[in-house]
């Protein structure tokens, strides 16, 4: 499970496809400076965990938490969700470790 800085886990959802890829789902609770926030974190792995998609979607303080779980219930879903069905405020997309190469 990905450590959190400043977050604690509220929630978890793990679905497995029919391929037998992984899609799993995080709700966190931000403490300490982000005390307020949530954000949701989707992950989908594929059957030898690599990650195939890393997905954060932040919600700042102005967020009702029922909208948050509105949006986590619909993530938990199976099927293809348009990001404009959320309500987050910003979102963080292939948050994947890149390399680069000298040239």
């Amino acid at each position: 499970m990905p450590l959190y800085e400043n977050a604690r886990l509220a929630r978890r959802n793990l679905q497995i496809l029919s391929d037998g890829s992984e899609v799993l789902l995080h709700l966190l609770h931000g403490e300490a400076g982000d005390t307020g926030r949530k954000c949701i974190h989707r992950m989908h792995l594929d059957r030898a965990g690599i990650a195939r998609s890393d997905i954060v979607y932040f919600y700042d303080t102005t967020v009702p938490e029922s909208v948050v779980d509105a949006d986590f219930q619909v993530l938990c879903k199976p099927g293809m969700v348009q990001v404009g069905q959320l309500h987050h405020t910003e979102s963080l997309f292939n948050r994947m470790h890149r390399s680069f190469r000298n040239t």
